[in-house]
């Protein structure tokens, strides 16, 4: 999934002369690569997925794998991305550049190879009915796949509606912007989580199935993930960094939620169980690690940031292509020995790696060059209220008031 890439910076732990303070991301960036693997796994495993279609007989092996991943990945993702939202709002580049063009870079991440791919999904659909989405209750949209808007089951891409959060999340975080202060941005982002969390308990109340699918959007639990994501970027840039402690604790409730699942206990499926536990454990782990990267230094896997780069690429074509990849392998009639079940989803997982890296060179780069040229020649009237440039800072004032005085004395 698409996240801004905030300006590469050294580790330090004093903001630069003349602007906002800088992070080093190195291990966001492998943690961004961790939620891909771990989306493209949730759908490679379970009975509907690639192991299911393939070996259609016999235990199968990734079961418990799948109840482990399911679920994760999206959480890291959607939570990398308010990190980096707040990240680019931090930087000196948004000082010179109005949010319309903030706004517009972020769409153009996301929308050109977006609907490339759903063109393709739509293709195969027209040729093959039911090939795609056939275990769905109901059918795909088409038109509310295209425009990402909320529908009553999953779009033509699988994971479309996922992007339906993080674009809506991208309209209100740019909105706090033009407010032109830190206060300003999370009196929007505040009111914002104000909202979807009355929503959420309204929904609850009231008899199941109410307000269709734009409220049920609406009050989905999911969209507060990037508001913490958000949240700790903005303490790491005020000065806040308990690395050890925040890490040690992320990954000690990581595990103990990870083992309730693995037991099924009841409700480790619940919404409130993500976002009260499993995202409070992954914004404690990011914390950590970016907390510590900015003192020490990491020595973050390669592969990790070689599937970090084409992280969207990856994650939009794993589902068409795993359903291709699963049509040739049942032919292929592979061993049924676990070892072999393990092998071929393994082998599965390098392809969709694979394939993300030329989608992402030759395809996902050229498309959101080309887009993001056009900005400047878009009707301007329309987009006259997103003229002023604004500069947020998120700096905490108690330190820079300490700074200055250091430096007058």
């Amino acid at each position: 999934m698409p996240t801004p890439e905030p300006a590469r910076a050294q580790p330090s732990s004093t903001p630069p002369a003349g602007g906002p303070p800088r992070l080093s991301t190195r291990s966001v960036h492998a943690l961004r690569a961790v939620g891909a693997l771990l989306v493209v796994l949730a759908h490679l495993t379970g009975p509907t997925g690639f192991e299911g279609k393939v070996f259609t007989e016999g235990p199968r092996v990734w079961d418990e794998v799948r109840t482990l991943v399911t679920g994760i990945g999206v959480d890291v993702f959607f939570t990398l991305s308010g990190f980096f939202m707040v990240l680019t709002a931090a930087g000196p580049r948004l000082g010179r550049s109005p949010v319309r063009r903030t706004l517009w870079r972020r769409l153009v991440k996301v929308l050109p190879l977006y609907w490339l791919a759903t063109t393709g999904v739509l293709a195969i659909t027209l040729v093959a009915p039911g090939a795609v989405n056939g275990s769905q209750e109901h059918p795909p949209n088409v038109l509310a796949s295209y425009l990402l808007l909320p529908q009553e089951g999953l779009p033509l891409l699988l994971v479309g509606w996922t992007l339906t959060h993080i674009v809506v999340f991208y309209g209100v975080f740019c909105l706090g912007l033009l407010t032109g202060t830190t206060r300003g941005l999370w009196a929007v982002l505040g009111a914002w989580s104000g909202f979807v969390a009355t929503l959420y308990v309204v929904l609850h109340v009231v008899p199941e199935g109410t307000g269709g699918p734009v409220l049920q959007f609406l009050g989905n639990p999911l969209n507060l993930e990037f508001v913490l994501g958000a949240a700790v970027a903005h303490g790491l840039l005020a000065g806040l960094r308990r690395g050890t402690a925040a890490l040690t604790a992320g990954v000690l409730l990581l595990v103990t939620l990870l083992t309730l699942r693995v037991l099924h206990v009841p409700g480790t499926t619940s919404s409130e169980y993500r976002l009260l536990g499993v995202t409070t454990a992954v914004c404690l782990v990011l914390h950590g690690v970016v907390a510590l990267e900015q003192t020490r230094r990491w020595s973050t896997p390669r592969a990790l940031m070689a599937v970090a780069t084409p992280s969207y690429s990856l994650y939009l074509v794993h589902v068409p292509l795993i359903g291709a990849l699963a049509v040739v392998a049942s032919r292929l009639h592979p061993p049924t020995a676990p070892a072999a079940r393990v092998a071929v989803v393994l082998a599965a997982l390098v392809l969709c790696v694979l394939a993300a890296q030329l989608v992402h060179r030759y395809v996902e780069r050229p498309l959101a060059a080309a887009f993001e040229g056009t900005c400047w020649s878009l009707p301007r009237d329309w987009l006259a209220g997103f003229r002023r440039p604004v500069a947020v800072d998120v700096r905490n004032p108690a330190t820079e008031a300490v700074a200055a005085q250091r430096a007058g004395g």
